[in-house]
């Protein structure tokens, strides 16, 4: 069954035809034994924001088992423009207001960071406020991206490092040792997305209450969680769209026809086809003659295989179950 947003988000509206997301009559009319609320903690930048509400919505829409009740809310949003203020203002439930009930599951979203101490960034004191809460306030807490460098940080006090080069792009994963239930139905061997410069020691990992699911020799964690399942850490992306990477590759390319970046952005691992490459590479040569904006349509990804979404799908329907039996 779909998602239902509490309250309704307008970004969603381009889902309703598919059946992934319905108004709240629909529960009325067609109640269901699996029914769970998961609370979702957004704190992507503007330009990602409604793209980041549709990733997370398609994975828990991806089973038709269950229905879901989504809670959005944001915190630290000084810095927003006056256009995303207002529409988190209109669309999405206030802090103190999310905090007066419990929750099946939590998912917080990744973040931008704007520098190397996460401590010193405008969203870290709210959001480990809201982990702290949401470890008794929550059957079950997934992090994305950041927000795993900065629970990695903030609760086993494990620093994340620089890497030397970029992960991004497609890789494909190894199973930790052992069975898991949020990794039953997963081969090893499938494919994920990343997109991260830092990583973390696999030892130091290893040395908490964290189990390690999923991870790859060059790309690092994919996904380590306590045995329990009470907290997920995603470092890769699951969530990823088919484009998600081609926007994420304009935006860089453009990124550097501004100034905001000193070099040309490399090609993300296993992504784009031989075809596509070389016509990537026209365009490189272009810009460097040339520079000015870019923009990739979704044509240049028609033929690219996204298996990793199924991967994805699997891993969170066995969250979803594993809340439902809790």
């Amino acid at each position: 069954m779909p998602v239902i947003s509490h309250p309704n988000l307008p970004s969603l509206e381009r889902l309703k035809s598919s059946g992934l997301v319905v108004d709240n009559e629909f529960s009325e009319k067609q109640p269901c034994s699996k029914e769970l609320h998961i609370g979702f903690l957004n704190l992507m930048p503007d330009a990602a924001f409604q793209a980041t509400e549709r990733q997370f919505v398609s994975m828990l829409s991806s089973n038709n088992e269950f229905l879901i009740h989504l809670h959005p809310t944001s915190v630290a949003t000084e810095n927003r423009s006056e256009k995303f203020k207002a529409y988190i203002g209109e669309n999405y439930n206030e802090i103190k207001a999310f905090q007066k009930r419990k929750y099946d599951g939590l998912i917080i979203s990744g973040a931008n960071p704007s520098q190397q101490d996460m401590t010193q960034e405008d969203f870290w004191e709210p959001l480990i406020d809201v982990f702290k809460w949401a470890e008794s306030n929550a059957t079950s807490i997934l992090c994305s991206c950041l927000a795993t460098h900065a629970i990695m940080k903030a609760k086993y006090g494990i620093e994340r490092q620089m890497r030397d080069e970029k992960a991004w792009g497609i890789f494909q994963h190894q199973l930790g040792e052992g069975n898991h239930p949020l990794t039953q139905g997963i081969e090893n061997g499938f494919d994920g997305p990343h997109s991260h410069y830092y990583d973390f020691p696999m030892e130091a990992i290893e040395s908490t209450d964290l189990r390690i699911l999923a991870s790859n020799d060059f790309a690092g964690l994919y996904l380590a969680a306590t045995e329990d399942g009470s907290l997920l850490l995603f470092q890769g992306h699951p969530e990823y769209s088919k484009n998600s990477i081609l926007k994420e590759y304009q935006r860089e390319i453009n990124n550097f026809v501004s100034g905001k970046r000193d070099d040309y952005p490399p090609l993300p691992n296993n992504y784009f086809s031989d075809s596509n490459i070389l016509e990537l590479d026209e365009i490189k040569q272009s810009v460097l003659t040339s520079p000015k904006e870019i923009s990739l349509n979704d044509g240049m990804i028609s033929g690219i295989d996204s298996g990793w979404e199924s991967a994805g799908e699997i891993i969170y329907n066995n969250w979803l179950e594993s809340l439902v039996q809790s």
